[in-house]
């Protein structure tokens, strides 16, 4: 019961409602954590009576018999079944949604443009993005287990390779586009969707679980997926392959990752005025990179190839996800790890894609017709995230 009272309180970590306190509730389980009414059936006859918990928050209760939305949660312990009721959207996603409409809607009328999606992709790489790996990380204590986020990320990633690998040559593709396909659904877009997607429904716990995973998915993407775009393309240099090199080895985000892991290991913490420092930095990271998205939609050439722009994004999106529940299995992770690595593993395509298939001379018009496809649906499915984060956690 406290390691799912626990979960619950990581969810509703941003808004800090959340309170918890356990009570008899005649046998039953009646749960109230951050705006998620839980009211239990009583349990089997000759089961043991149980105590019950009760968390609330700054709100009215309701009966949650009354409302729509009902899941069901079958928690081990209690062996007792739970009805969902769940709270609107968080404001921070509605932000998200808001400021990415937002900046389609600037692209769409040329208020601004590409270039401009550039500079600003350019300040979170560099500023926000660091701040915000180096704050979140800080403040949570790396478990044993800590190299499953990153192995998690090898099972999603490797066998999404080999399956468009074989897909595309079934469908006789010309070989720029079947790199660009290949390339387009292996790359995650992290930085600039899965990071303040994590970040604004599910907290810092959460979204520091999805750096760690992403450790292990920019690594394959810098290295795997990079050679299979030079192998596959046709523009592709060994000067191109050593400015990759160079600019992954000194990115940013990576040292700033390698800072705060090192400290961690060591036993140390960022100072008081560091993180003070930081933090302002920190929440910048979630509306600039919703804006960079927005900006980056361009879905004219998205009409003339939306077959297989459409079969990519079911591809990198559903297959993601499918890959991303088995990883968690075999790994036997639980919890916001769990959800965490399900909901990544099933995010949209990677601006990163588009780079590559520049650089590489693949089907830079296919591989941006499936990233604008895959980041609308993404967002379009946003509304559904945190019902979809609570179901994930009540299957285990």
């Amino acid at each position: 019961m406290k390691d799912l009272a626990r979960d619950l309180w990581h969810i509703n970590a941003p808004s800090k409602l959340a309170r918890i306190s356990l009570t008899p509730q005649g046998g039953g389980i009646l749960l109230h954590a951050g705006g998620v009414d839980l009211g239990a059936q009583p349990p089997a006859a000759g089961a043991p009576h149980r105590a019950g918990c009760e968390a609330g928050w700054a709100g009215r209760r309701q009966d949650p018999r009354s409302q729509s939305q009902i899941s069901n949660f079958k928690c081990e312990r209690t062996r007792s079944y739970f009805s969902a009721t769940l709270r609107p959207m968080p404001p921070s996603l509605i932000a998200f949604i808001l400021i990415f409409l937002t900046g389609a809607l600037f692209r769409s009328l040329n208020i601004l443009n590409k270039s401009h999606a550039e500079r600003l992709a350019s300040v979170v790489f560099s500023i926000s993005l660091p701040a915000t790996i180096l704050v979140s990380l800080d403040s949570v204590p790396f478990a044993p287990t800590v190299w499953k986020l990153p192995a998690a990320a090898a099972l999603v990633t490797l066998p999404m390779v080999l399956i468009v690998f074989h897909l595309a040559r079934l469908l006789h593709l010309p070989r720029p586009t079947q790199g660009g396909f290949l390339i387009a659904t292996g790359c995650i877009n992290s930085v600039y969707f899965a990071y303040p997607v994590i970040l604004a429904t599910l907290g810092d716990v959460a979204l520091a679980q999805a750096i760690l995973f992403d450790l292990g998915q920019t690594t394959l993407t810098l290295t795997l997926l990079y050679a299979l775009a030079v192998w596959y393309g046709t523009a592709a240099s060994g000067s191109r392959s050593r400015t990759a090199l160079r600019r992954f080895l000194s990115a940013p985000p990576l040292w700033a990752l390698a800072c705060v892991v090192t400290l961690k290991f060591l036993g140390f913490r960022l100072p008081a005025w560091l993180r003070e420092l930081l933090l302002p930095l920190h929440l910048t990271t979630t509306p600039l990179a919703s804006l960079v998205l927005g900006l980056s939609i361009s879905l004219s050439a998205a009409r003339h190839l939306l077959p297989l722009a459409l079969l990519g994004v079911i591809v990198r999106m559903g297959g993601g996800l499918l890959l991303g529940f088995a990883g968690a299995y075999l790994l036997n992770l639980t919890g916001i790890e769990r959800v965490v690595v399900i909901l990544v593993a099933g995010m949209p395509s990677a601006v990163t894609a588009v780079i590559f298939a520049s650089e590489t001379g693949l089907d830079e018009d296919l591989v941006a017709s499936i990233v604008a496809l895959s980041i609308c649906f993404g967002v379009a499915l946003l509304p559904w995230l945190p019902q979809l984060a609570i179901l994930l956690l009540g299957s285990e």
